[in-house]
């Protein structure tokens, strides 16, 4: 069961659609898990198809329809084909990433890693897993925009508490914070991030020209 959640507002603009596909992702990968936000999500979106059911019909223009289909007809889009990757065996709660294109582990520093989920272009959210070992102190960070945090595996701790499995962290730019990997096994989490990551400290300053999240 699921401790922390992500804010209302997250999961509203997440039921009304207006979360690019990154961060959406993230929401979804919380929402496999938490049935209090799942059961939230599905009231605001009976909500909605509840106030559509009562506004007023409108005709459409003459021709309106014929001109919608011309316009799919004269831009036809085409999905480049995803590469085959080698997958792990994945574990319920990230089954939401069955279908991405997932890069590499690629080394930041000492027991912490990462590696690129690849979304579709033209949003602004960068997304990535970020697996770092046990008893490991994450340096002391904040960030220039949004971060949302799932985790899918294993745990941390911080100034906002302990997450386990299933937990969100939905942090702003008002939030700085050091997590610590709490238990014996690797902590994976899933981030749709916003903005740079802004590292603070000597050690934070040290290797900021290195960390490319």
């Amino acid at each position: 069961m699921s401790r922390h959640h992500l804010k209302d507002t997250t999961l509203a603009d997440f039921a009304a659609g207006r979360l690019d596909e990154g961060r959406s992702l993230v929401v979804a990968s919380h929402l496999a898990l938490c049935g209090e936000c799942r059961d939230f999500v599905a009231a605001l979106e009976q909500a909605g198809g509840q106030m559509l059911t009562e506004i007023a019909p409108v005709a459409m223009a003459e021709g309106a329809a014929e001109r919608a289909l011309s316009l799919l007809d004269a831009h036809d889009v085409v999905r480049p084909a995803l590469k085959p990757t080698v997958r792990p065996v994945w574990q319920p709660e990230q089954k939401t990433l069955l279908g991405y294109e997932l890069g590499p582990w690629r080394w930041i520093a000492p027991g912490l890693h990462h590696r690129v989920v690849k979304v579709p272009p033209g949003g602004e959210t960068r997304v990535f897993m970020l697996k770092a070992v046990p008893g490991m102190r994450i340096p002391q960070h904040s960030h220039t925009g949004t971060e949302l945090t799932c985790v899918l595996s294993g745990a941390f701790i911080h100034e906002g508490g302990r997450f386990a499995v299933g937990d969100c962290d939905d942090a702003d730019d008002d939030d700085g914070h050091s997590p610590v990997i709490d238990g014996d096994e690797d902590c994976i989490c899933l981030v749709a991030m916003q903005g740079q990551l802004k590292l603070s400290g000597v050690l934070g300053r040290l290797i900021q020209p290195f960390v490319r999240i």
